[in-house]
């Protein structure tokens, strides 16, 4: 539990700063979770997010909140290895679908932070904004 609550204001936080020093925000915002698990750990992880992350997160995307999410695991590369993005018109916007999620999970499943919040060795929050999109012209 205590871990659960350092993770939550640790992100309170890193939002919180940044809404203070926020210049031109550009359209849209992308935030990006990292996270450090070991390897032996990933499939517990992957299964509690499956099973019970997943829909609320869909549920709360297909209610309009967030624009798109997903998860990105790897193998290979740095020790960041269980990510998860989140597409959401502003940061306002994150904030309220992240809000609601947290709620969510509490009313739903209460003791899956403290069976999942172990496994996180290392965690770290980035908020992007889009100053340029590009995309291919379709074919028609």
């Amino acid at each position: 539990m205590r871990n659960l609550i350092m993770i939550l204001c640790a992100f309170y936080l890193l939002f919180s700063a940044h809404s203070i020093f926020a210049q031109d925000e550009g359209p849209g915002t992308l935030v990006f979770s990292q996270n450090r698990v070991a390897m032996k750990d990933m499939g517990k992880v992957n299964k509690i997010i499956d099973s019970l992350t997943v829909p609320i997160w869909q549920e709360i995307m297909d209610e309009g909140m967030l624009m798109g999410w997903g998860q990105l695991n790897h193998e290979w590369g740095d020790e960041y290895n269980c990510n998860f993005y989140y597409i959401a018109k502003d940061k306002e916007a994150f904030f309220a679908a992240w809000d609601e999620f947290v709620k969510r999970m509490g009313e739903r499943h209460p003791d899956a932070w403290r069976e999942m919040i172990p496994a996180f060795q290392a965690h770290k929050d980035n908020i992007y904004y889009y100053q340029q999109r590009h995309y291919p012209e379709p074919n028609e």
